[in-house]
């Protein structure tokens, strides 16, 4: 389906039974998209792309370097061609016009007997319009087929098919999630070229991976891509391979079609997926509560098999969802199933297996990896782990007007499933220092916590409130009482090494009040509170009191 008339078709037309081409015959393919009567100079202000123009020939009439000039502007303005009408003002057209339209393959029109322009305009652009018209009609028609098509199954191959029997043009499909499909079938060498380009596109900065992409293959090729796009996040791409063609407006239309079509049928597969995982979302319930003990028959329920040769390593996560707007319970209930089928795309995309499972505002992961020995297996796991956390921000930052926030903890690798119920122990630590420690970042694995390892790994909550209350107890009941807060000044004038001036302006206070309530903290304290040994018991006096302020995340509710 082609969305305009090509010069060669207009050089049919009856009106044009007495016309002759004296000059650009090999650009009679261009496109014609309107007809414009234009005796005005210069034409750059009155032309569009692809205006096929009609003239007497006045322009023609000035001397060589303006009219040259004429024909060059014409020529670079990308018009169609150019009709001239031969007769009272113009008998003959001059040489060097008629060269400059061959050089740059411009078609060059004349009427040897006079013509209604007129007849011309109406005719061609009746023509346009009923042509236009058809296109729509087509392309409806092609839209209901495919809409009946991509509901009949989640099979993506049927949707190619079609696209290839109305465009006539090789579909491709690349997935960044399951298998790659093409129609009618490649040659190994092109697919693997195919295949090279989408992985490239890929590659780029998520503003270009988003957007149509139209590339050179080599000489005679070209391929179309659009991404599909589902919550947000690219799943794969599908294209075109044209063959000697130019993109047209028609070709894009449907493509997009398409890859609309496909993302519906993707987030159905999707959606599906959640529906049978009710055996993994219990066996994460088995593992929370210690219940999973025999490692091969937990393969057989997961279903994996069994390595002769290697091992499985398993890392637990957990996402925290933490809304300040009130919703209602059908809204976050579908919110956060939106979520999770979000976090099982990208860690699919990733390469990453894993098990998830939500549990109210809480989507627990268990990442299950092969492993053969290789050491980098952790180092892979990780980066895998936070390309998912980058792109799942991105996208919530994206998609919820609402105040969203995301507390991620990853527990320690473990190689056997009963001590996975350990790592997760180690993501809900993660977490609940991420929650107690707002305005520090975090890191998300539980190995790079610092001293919040050994905090949260201390039972004794007793021995934990008389070390707060032997370093910061006179602290805290001077705030209590005089309603002040030198427990924060404390807390920022060590963050900022004892620097003056960056504490007050982290306080945003004035330097002088700074020194009132400096002078304090050395009368209560002591002068020596800088001091190291002193000093180190003083910060984890204020790690252990934000941490025991807070309340922890219940991992096993």
């Amino acid at each position: 389906m082609e969305n305009s008339l090509k010069v060669n078709e207009i050089l049919n037309r009856s009106l044009f039974k007495h016309a002759q081409l004296i000059a650009g015959k090999k650009g009679i393919s261009r496109k014609v998209a309107w007809v414009h009567i234009l005796e005005i100079t210069p034409p750059s202000s009155f032309t569009n792309n692809n205006d096929l123009i009609l003239t007497t020939g006045l322009a023609l009439l000035q001397n060589k370097a303006d009219r040259t000039q004429y024909m060059k502007e014409l020529i670079k303005q990308q018009a169609a061609g150019i009709c001239v009408e031969l007769g009272e003002h113009l008998k003959d057209i001059p040489k060097d016009i008629v060269e400059i339209a061959d050089q740059n393959d411009f078609p060059l029109i004349v009427f040897k007997k006079p013509v209604r322009f007129v007849d011309i305009t109406q005719d061609i652009h009746s023509l346009l319009i009923n042509k236009q018209h058809q296109i729509l009609k087509n392309l409806e028609a092609f839209s209901r087929v495919l809409q009946h098509t991509s509901l009949q199954s989640t099979d993506i191959q049927p949707i190619l098919r079609l696209m290839h029997n109305h465009s006539s043009s090789q579909v491709v499909y690349y997935s960044l999630i399951d298998r790659n499909y093409s129609h009618p079938s490649l040659s190994s060498m092109m697919q693997e070229t195919i295949n090279n380009i989408f992985k490239n596109i890929g590659d780029q900065p998520r503003e270009f991976t988003q957007e149509k992409q139209v590339i050179t293959i080599d000489e005679d090729y070209s391929l179309i891509s659009l991404p599909v796009i589902c919550l947000g996040q690219t799943l794969a791409y599908v294209g075109i391979i044209l063959h000697h063609r130019n993109e047209t407006e028609i070709l894009y239309l449907m493509l997009d079609y398409v890859a609309k079509s496909i993302a519906h049928i993707l987030l159905r597969k999707l959606f599906l997926e959640e529906k049978t995982m009710e055996h993994h979302n219990q066996l994460i319930n088995d593992i929370l509560h210690n219940k999973v003990t025999n490692e091969k028959q937990t393969w057989a329920k997961i279903g994996l098999r069994t390595l002769p040769n290697g091992k499985y390593l398993y890392m637990a996560g957990v996402f925290y969802l933490e809304s300040n707007l009130e919703n209602t319970g059908e809204e976050v209930e579908s919110r956060n199933q939106d979520i999770l089928v979000l976090l099982r795309s990208l860690l699919k995309k990733n390469g990453l297996y894993s098990l998830l499972t939500i549990k109210n505002n809480q989507i627990l992961i268990l990442c299950i990896r092969e492993s053969f020995g290789d050491s980098l297996v952790l180092k892979q796991l990780k980066k895998g782990l936070t390309n998912v956390m980058e792109q799942f921000s991105h996208t919530l930052s994206e998609f919820y007007s609402e105040k969203l926030s995301v507390h991620i903890g990853f527990g320690q690798i473990k190689d056997k499933i009963e001590n996975v119920s350990i790592s997760f122990k180690e993501a809900y630590d993660v977490i609940d220092v991420s929650l107690a420690i707002p305005s520090a970042t975090i890191n998300p694995f539980y190995e790079n916590i610092g001293v919040y390892r050994i905090l949260k790994g201390i039972p004794d909550r007793h021995l934990l409130t008389s070390f707060i209350e032997f370093h910061l107890g006179d602290v805290l009941d001077y705030d209590k009482q005089n309603n002040t807060n030198l427990l924060e000044t404390l807390d920022e004038y060590l963050k900022c090494m004892g620097s003056k001036k960056e504490t007050a302006s982290s306080l945003f206070i004035h330097r002088q009040t700074l020194y009132h309530r400096l002078d304090k903290l050395n009368e209560i304290l002591g002068d020596n509170y800088l001091l190291s040994e002193k000093r180190i018991c003083i910060e984890l006096a204020l790690r252990v009191y934000k941490l025991m302020n807070f309340p922890t995340v219940n991992l096993k509710n």
